[in-house]
């Protein structure tokens, strides 16, 4: 479920719900000295005795699911926390973002030309109303991502199979390049070999035995996406109450083992009523922690607290087709004029990193050499300014255009990210100290702010995203990308995209891929079409009484193996 086609496929709704700061991920990473460490309460429990079965846990998210439980239907973050416990993937990322753990299928294997993979299942898998998963489930779930009726945001994770743009398009009813060879076995024939097609290769089946019969356009308003879900994987589903709770029930017989905990309570609650939860105990585990609830956190004896940096960044935006902000030089000037350092330190308490690139530095293709560019340097901005011919002509403060016109920019930002919100004024008066006359925009609600941004209505303008682990620029940074909001039109940048996923090299040596992803960074700094500002970390906490549990660049709460959790007998 934590792939790039669901981080990037959503990204928008992340974006625009949470922080973002998309939809997968998956593929290698190495560490850097910028990864922040894990942040641990000194009195976190050590783990006691083995395992025992019983007991129940809560976990509270700070909004509603939507109430769309199908694994490639939903938009929503509240939805996937739900998900994540009800529906196994094909395979999972290991801790060095390798595909290497196997879920639903048990090996895969591609061809020596790199087109076709072959995907062996496991043959013990049941769904939860006991119907055995098969290749049947796999194949339908693409097709109907294939399907012309579909709507949401994962085609392209399929588009790279043969048949793909036929299914779209209505001209055809299946996969020309999906063979199924038997019941546990499925071969796949993509257009082109690509470094990253396991990656982007939606991997969370639903089941087709319900499904089958339910037109693509009713599926989501669907009995079997609502009410009756019925999944695969640790825990069910056993009852829903609106805007208030989602219980799950452990699956008894769940193919890597039974689950520990009997019954986990995902509850609805706001998020300062759910830190004083957690201190009472009535709230186990929760993500989403801002910084300014660490500490009172990492202070409480039962609580284990747990940071890293998050796999997505904050920046602000120069939309590109607006003249005044075409200049190279100026955009620049606006980078070094930033105090982003002043953010991290102030606004995130130090739970953040500053970044000055699209990758970031938990990923194998970070660019160490970009760790330092940009530093806050106001009267490198002043010189930048004054060499592009942008001077205080008028002795009002502010630097007029080249040709000596007075010029003002408007930064625009959406409500519902306290940090984001109390950086625009900082933003705004770092640029201010360089001669650069900024005014704040009213902050608008999330949702027709992303839609003027998508129509390029705003000059410069604060977003985020969240990205997958496989390092894959497109979807964001092409030419004609829809999420390309700077409008940021580059051939070379268009090139080196493709060649890191396309380009034969890239395909069979990772350090040839990072090699052409080091070129764009590199292109992509240099020409600034975005002011990147910081990563915000990832924060999370847990009751000592939860034993077992991991906690990794996905975080605890959703972790792979929450199968493993346990509970005391004398704390159950």
């Amino acid at each position: 479920m934590k792939r790039k086609s669901f981080l990037l496929g959503i990204a928008l709704m992340l974006v625009f719900s949470l922080f973002l700061a998309a939809c997968n991920s998956d593929d290698t990473s190495g560490e850097s000295e910028d990864k922040p460490k894990e942040e641990t309460n000194d009195e976190e429990k050590a783990t006691a005795g083995e395992p025992v079965e019983g007991g129940e846990m809560t976990l509270a998210m700070f909004s509603a699911p939507k109430g769309v439980f199908n694994p490639i239907l939903y938009e929503d973050l509240y939805d996937n926390y739900v998900l994540d416990f009800v529906f196994d993937p094909l395979w999972e990322v290991d801790d060095e973002l390798n595909i290497t753990i196997p879920k639903l299928a048990e090996k895969w294997e591609f061809s020596e030309d790199g087109k076709v993979l072959t995907i062996n299942l496991r043959n013990d898998v049941k769904w939860h109303d006991g119907t055995a998963f098969t290749a049947d489930d796999v194949i339908f779930t693409w097709e109907t991502i294939a399907h012309k009726d579909y709507t949401a945001s994962r085609y392209y994770t399929v588009e790279p199979i043969e048949g793909a743009n036929e299914m779209k398009e209505g001209n055809a009813d299946s996969l020309s390049g999906v063979e199924k060879v038997d019941d546990h076995t499925i071969k796949v024939t993509f257009t082109n070999p690509a470094a990253n097609h396991l990656s982007n290769l939606w991997s969370t089946p639903m089941p087709k035995h319900l499904y089958k019969d339910t037109p693509v356009k009713d599926m989501q308003n669907s009995e079997s996406t609502k009410s009756t879900i019925i999944g695969n994987s640790a825990y069910k589903i056993s009852e829903i109450k609106p805007n208030e709770y989602v219980v799950l029930e452990k699956n008894e017989d769940y193919y890597l083992g039974k689950p520990y905990i009997n019954k986990i309570i995902w509850k609805v609650l706001e998020q300062d009523v759910t830190i004083a939860a957690l201190e009472k105990g009535d709230v186990d585990m929760t993500a989403q922690i801002s910084p300014k609830e660490f500490e009172d956190l990492e202070a409480m004896d039962h609580i284990t607290v747990k940071e890293d940096q998050d796999f997505g960044y904050q920046y602000m935006g120069f939309n590109l087709e607006k003249e005044k902000l075409q200049n190279k030089e100026l955009r620049q000037a606006m980078v070094y004029a930033i105090n982003r350092e002043g953010i991290v330190d102030g606004l995130l308490k130090g739970h953040g990193t500053v970044l000055n690139q699209h990758i970031v530095s938990a990923s194998w293709a970070y660019n160490e050499d970009l760790k330092d560019a940009y530093p806050y340097e106001p009267d490198t901005a002043k010189q930048i300014l004054e060499d592009a011919g942008y001077k205080d002509t008028n002795g009002d403060g502010f630097v007029e255009d080249p040709d000596g016109n007075e010029v003002t920019f408007k930064l625009s930002y959406p409500s519902g990210n306290p940090v984001r919100e109390q950086s625009a004024p900082a933003i705004q008066a770092d640029l201010k100290e360089v001669g650069l006359n900024v005014e704040l925009d009213q902050p608008a609600e999330v949702a027709a702010y992303y839609e003027a941004v998508e129509q390029g209505e705003y000059e410069l303008f604060l977003a985020g995203w969240t990205l997958g682990v496989d390092p894959d620029p497109s979807g964001i940074w092409l030419s004609d990308d829809q999420w390309n909001f700077p409008r940021w039109k580059n051939e070379e940048s268009d090139q080196l995209i493709k060649d890191s996923v396309y380009a034969e090299d890239a395909i069979s040596d990772q350090n040839a891929r990072k090699e052409y992803l080091k070129k764009w960074t590199e292109l992509a700094s240099e020409e600034a079409p975005y002011a990147f500002l910081y990563s915000q970390n990832m924060i999370e906490a847990w009751n000592n009484r939860i034993q077992g549990v991991e906690f990794n660049f996905e975080g605890a709460v959703l972790h792979r193996d929450h199968h493993k959790w346990w509970i005391p007998e004398d704390q159950q």
